[in-house]
This record gives C-alpha cells, structure tokens and sequence, in this order.
C-alpha cells in the first residue's frame, strides 16, 4: 500500500465515523456534541499547524523565499526515478 492510498483511506474512514455519526444525531433528533479536554485541543492545533510547516518545507518553497533559488534548478525533482530519492515507505519496506 503506498503512502498516498493511506492518506485516503484514513480520510475516508474519518469521513465514515462522521457520517454514521450525524445519521444516528439525525436519526435521533439530538445535536451531537463534542467535548474535548484544552490540552488535545492545543495538541491537535500544533500538529495541524506543524504538518502544514513541514509540507511547506518538503515542497522547497522556503528555499526559494529565502533566496535559495530552486531547489534542483531545472534538474529532475522528486517522484521522477531519475532523482533517486524515494519515498518513506519504500524505504521501509526496503525497495
């Protein structure tokens, strides 16, 4: 399973939970109500705002802010195999 089709599926999930969930609020008559403690939340808040910094990073757009030009400067970029750099997960299953 790559990486991407992970990402989909564990949104897909997600989307299911929530799905089911507004049914039985629906169904129900009641409005579903979340409550989580401040502490998840600032967690929650500091992963989300990391993931976008860390994307950002990885596309090489902070390089070519801060003067570093681009990255490969018209050179092979990554997924193409010419690069040979690969993914997360192909190196962890060792391809």
């Amino acid at each position: 399973m790559n990486r991407d089709n992970l990402i989909g599926g564990l949104f897909l999930l997600f989307m299911g939970v929530l799905a089911a969930i507004l049914m039985v609020a629906i169904i129900t008559g009641e409005r579903p109500d979340i409550t989580i403690s401040p502490a998840v939340s600032t967690i929650l808040m500091v992963l989300f705002i990391g993931g976008i910094i860390y994307g950002i990073w990885q596309s090489g757009v902070f390089s070519r802010w801060f003067g570093g030009g681009d990255r490969n400067a018209g050179g092979h970029q990554w997924p193409d195999p010419q690069t040979g750099r690969k993914s997360l997960w192909d190196r962890i299953r060792g391809r």
